[in-house]
C-alpha cells in the first residue's frame, strides 16, 4: 500500500505552519461533544463500561488513527500528549487537547507536503540507486529524531513517483502529476471547516465505545438518508476515507459498482474522468464530500474511475467505466439458475440483500416487493422442476431487514425461533416466524464469504444450529450488533443498542459464522471483518434457546467433507486459489520495498508471467485452450466480467463451482433427500 509519510522542517515541529489557520473550538460544539458522549454513555450497549484513564486512551486513539504508521509525530511529541491527557479528569474527555492535536496534524501536513513539492521541483530521484522503503508497519516505533522522519518522507515520495513511472496508465509528466496532487492535499487542508475538525475528533471518541457508534454531522445524515432510500443516482458504493485515498467502504447491492464485478470494497479511488472530457481529474487529497460530487450524476451518464485494488502487489492502477443509475429495488433482486451435475438438479439462488420496500409493507399493501417473497417463488419453482438442493449464495451480502432474515429462514426451518436479541438492560427477547411454512425440505447450502455480515449471519448460523443444512465458504464478518439513530441538537448518533445472539446461545460477534467446510480463500480474511477493529465488542455466550434439530447423518457430512479434502490436493481451480494465497501470504509478510526502477519493473513483469502462467497451468488441466500473453488474459476476464456482471457465472467462479460439487457429493452419498423429519 501506498502510504503517507511526512518530512519534518526542524522548525516546524513545535509549531503550527505559517500559512495553516488554526481552527479553534467553539462552545457551540463544546456542548455538541457532552451531548454525544451523554448519549454514549446513556445509550450504549455496554453499559458498564471500563472509563478510568478514559482520555488517555482517547488521545492515543487520536494519534492511532491519524499517524497509525508512525511517520507524522515524533516520540517526544506523542509521550508529551499522552502525559497532558493524564491530567484530565480521567473519567471524562478533553475535546480541547483533540482539537489541539489534530489542529498540529493538518499543520504537519502542508508542511510535509510542501517540502515533497520542492523534492519533486527540484526532480533529485536517482532510480538506479539501491534504496528501499520500509513497508512492514506493524513492529514500526515513533522515531526519535527528526532526521528519521526526513528520511522516510523522501523515499516515499521517491515510491510515488516511481509508481507514477511505471504504471500502466503512466502520463507523460509524473511529477507535474503529483506537483498537483500534493496541490490539492494543501487546498483540501485549508478549505477545512470546525465541521471536519469536530467530526474526527467526535468519531475517535464513538470508536471507544464500539466500531458501529458514530457521529453524522448534519451533511453526512442527509448522505446516510439518500444511500439507505437508494434514491441517489451514482454507481452505488460507500465511500470512505483513509490517508489521502477515497476508499470504498462497500457497494451498494444491485448498484452499477456492484453488478460490474471489478471494484471490491477497500479498493482506493485515484483517478475519476466524466464523460464527455479528455481529461482524468487525480481525486488523491481530494475533500471526501468533493469526490463524492464529482461521482455523483444524471442517470444515463458515464464516469470512468481509476483505482488501486485493495490486494494489489504494485499499487498499479485499474480503470472502469460505469454509468450512474438509480438503484431501484428490482436491481438487488434475488437471481436463480438450474444446473445438472450428471442426474442431480440443483438450484442455485444468488441473494445480494435481505431487501423489502418497506414504503408498501407499512401500508400493508400484500403485493409490496421483498427478499423472502421472492425466494419463496424461487423455491416454489425449484420444487415444480424438481430440483434436488438449493445453495443459497450470502457472499458479499451485508445484510439488511431483520424481519425478512426470519422469514427467509422460516422458509427452510418450519418452527422455532430464529435469532435472540440481547437488550443493553440484559432483557433477551427470542425472534421467529411463528406462522412458517417450510417450502423447501431437501438438501440445502449456504455459502458464505468475509463480506457476508448482519443478517447473512443470523441466517447461516441458523441453518447451522438446526442442522438444516451445510455452511460452505469462509467465516463471515461477525458484527452481532444492532445500531439506532437518535437525533442531536446537530446531526445524529448512530449507537450500539443491542446484541443479537443465535439459537445456540453463540454470539456471532467478532468471531462470526465458522462454515462447515471451509474453501481457499486468496488472502488472509482477518485483515478485514469486526475482528479487525481494536475497540470491536468481544465474543460472548447466553443460555441456548430450547430449539429441535433436523436430522442430518454426521458420517455422510464426514464423507462429503473427506471427498472435499481430496479435491482440494487434486482439482485444478482449487489449486489455483491455493497458489494464489500462497502468494499472497509470501508477499504479505514482505519489509521493503525496492525503489530501484529497473528491479520495480521486473518485479511487475514476473508478477504477470506467474499470473499468465498458473492460469495455463489451470486450464491445461481443464482441457481449455491457454492464453499466448498476459494482455490476452486480461481481455479475457474483463470480458467475462462485463457478460456476467449482473449474473450467476459459474465459469469462473471457484468457490461456487466447488459448492456444487460439494452439494453433488452430498446427494450421491445419501438418498434421503427430504429433510422434513424433526428430532
Amino acid at each position: 500500500m501506498n502510504y503517507l509519510y511526512f518530512f519534518i522542517f526542524v522548525f516546524a515541529i513545535n509549531n503550527i505552519a505559517e500559512d495553516y489557520e488554526t481552527i479553534e473550538l467553539s462552545q457551540t460544539k463544546k456542548d455538541l461533544s457532552k451531548e454525544v458522549y451523554s448519549k454514549l454513555e446513556n445509550g450504549h450497549f455496554i453499559k458498564e463500561n471500563d472509563k478510568k484513564h478514559f482520555n488517555e486512551r482517547y488521545v492515543q486513539a487520536i494519534f492511532e488513527k491519524l499517524d497509525k504508521n508512525k511517520n507524522y509525530f515524533t516520540n517526544k511529541e506523542v509521550n508529551k500528549y499522552v502525559m497532558q491527557s493524564r491530567v484530565y479528569n480521567e473519567y471524562d474527555f478533553d475535546i480541547e487537547l483533540a482539537y489541539e492535536l489534530i489542529n498540529l496534524y493538518f499543520a504537519r501536513m502542508i508542511d510535509f507536503s510542501e517540502f515533497q513539492i520542492q523534492l519533486l521541483k527540484n526532480d533529485v530521484f536517482d532510480f538506479n540507486k539501491d534504496e528501499y522503503l520500509d513497508i512492514f508497519y506493524d513492529d514500526n516505533k515513533w522515531a526519535t529524531t527528526y532526521n528519521q522522519l526526513e528520511e522516510l518522507w523522501r523515499l516515499d515520495t521517491k515510491n510515488d513517483l516511481l509508481v507514477a513511472k511505471i504504471s500502466d496508465s503512466a502520463s507523460s509528466n509524473p511529477n507535474d502529476d503529483l506537483i498537483k496532487r500534493y496541490k490539492n492535499r494543501i487546498r483540501r487542508i485549508n478549505q477545512q471547516k470546525e465541521e471536519d475538525i469536530f467530526s474526527i475528533a467526535i468519531n475517535i471518541l464513538s470508536n471507544q465505545f464500539d466500531p458501529h457508534s458514530s457521529y453524522l454531522s448534519p451533511r453526512s445524515a442527509e448522505d446516510f438518508d439518500l444511500n439507505m432510500s437508494l434514491k441517489l443516482n451514482g454507481i452505488g458504493a460507500l465511500l470512505g476515507v483513509e490517508d489521502d485515498y477515497t476508499k470504498i467502504i462497500s457497494l451498494v447491492p444491485g448498484g452499477p459498482a456492484e453488478k460490474s464485478g471489478k471494484v471490491k470494497p477497500e479498493d482506493r479511488i485515484t483517478r475519476i474522468r466524466q464523460e464527455g472530457s479528455k481529461e482524468f481529474e487525480d481525486v488523491v487529497g481530494w475533500r471526501i464530500d468533493e469526490v463524492v460530487d464529482l461521482i455523483r450524476g444524471e442517470a444515463g451518464t458515464e464516469v470512468e474511475i481509476e483505482f488501486i485494488s485493495f490486494n494489489s502487489e504494485t499499487d498499479s492502477n485499474k480503470s472502469i467505466i460505469l454509468k450512474r443509475e438509480e438503484i431501484k429495488l428490482e436491481d438487488r433482486a434475488a437471481k436463480s439458475k438450474i444446473i445438472e451435475i450428471n442426474t442431480n438438479k440443483i438450484g442455485i439462488i444468488d441473494l445480494p440483500s435481505f431487501y423489502i420496500d418497506f414504503d408498501e409493507y407499512q401500508k400493508k399493501n400484500k403485493d409490496y416487493r421483498s427478499s423472502s417473497k421472492d425466494i419463496k417463488v424461487i423455491l416454489e419453482d425449484f420444487n415444480s422442476s424438481e430440483v434436488d438442493a438449493v445453495i443459497l449464495d450470502l457472499r458479499n451480502n451485508g445484510g439488511g431487514a431483520l424481519i425478512e432474515a426470519n422469514k427467509i429462514i422460516s422458509l427452510f426451518v418450519s418452527s422455532g425461533p430464529t435469532v435472540q436479541v440481547k437488550q443493553r438492560r440484559g432483557y433477551i427477547q427470542p425472534y421467529g416466524d411463528s406462522r412458517a411454512n417450510q417450502v423447501w425440505k431437501k438438501p440445502l447450502i449456504i455459502l458464505v464469504n468475509r463480506y457476508s455480515a448482519s443478517a447473512s449471519e443470523i441466517v447461516a448460523g441458523a441453518i447451522q444450529d438446526y442442522r438444516r443444512g451445510i455452511v460452505v465458504g469462509h467465516r463471515t464478518f461477525g458484527k452481532g450488533t444492532v445500531q439506532s439513530l437518535e437525533n442531536l441538537s446537530e446531526g445524529q448518533i448512530k449507537i450500539t443498542e443491542s446484541k443479537y445472539y443465535r439459537v445456540s446461545g453463540n454470539s456471532t460477534q467478532n468471531k462470526g459464522v465458522v462454515p462447515d467446510i471451509e474453501l481457499p480463500s486468496t488472502w488472509d480474511i482477518n485483515t478485514v471483518g469486526e475482528s479487525s477493529y481494536p475497540t470491536s465488542l468481544p465474543w460472548d455466550v447466553i443460555r441456548p434457546y430450547r430449539h429441535k434439530k433436523f436430522k442430518i447423518d454426521n458420517e455422510l457430512i464426514d464423507r462429503v467433507i473427506s471427498q472435499f479434502e481430496f479435491r482440494l490436493s487434486e482439482e485444478p481451480n482449487l489449486n489455483y486459489l491455493k497458489k494464489i494465497r500462497a502468494r499472497y501470504d509470501l508477499n504479505k509478510n514482505k519489509k521493503i520495498l525496492s525503489l530501484n526502477i529497473e528491479n520495480r519493473e521486473m518485479q511487475k513483469e514476473l508478477r504477470k508471467n506467474w499470473l499468465l502462467k498458473i492460469e495455463n497451468e489451470r486450464r491445461l488441466a481443464l482441457g481449455q485452450d491457454i492464453f499466448m500473453s498476459y494482455e490476452k488474459l486480461e481481455e479475457f476476464n474483463e470480458s467475462e466480467e462485463d457478460i456476467n456482471g449482473n449474473s450467476i457465472n459459474l465459469e469462473n467462479d471457484y468457490q461456487l463451482i466447488e459448492s456444487t460439487n460439494i452439494m453433488n457429493d452430498f446427494l450421491n452419498l445419501s438418498k434421503k433427500t427430504m429433510l422434513s423429519s424433526i428430532e
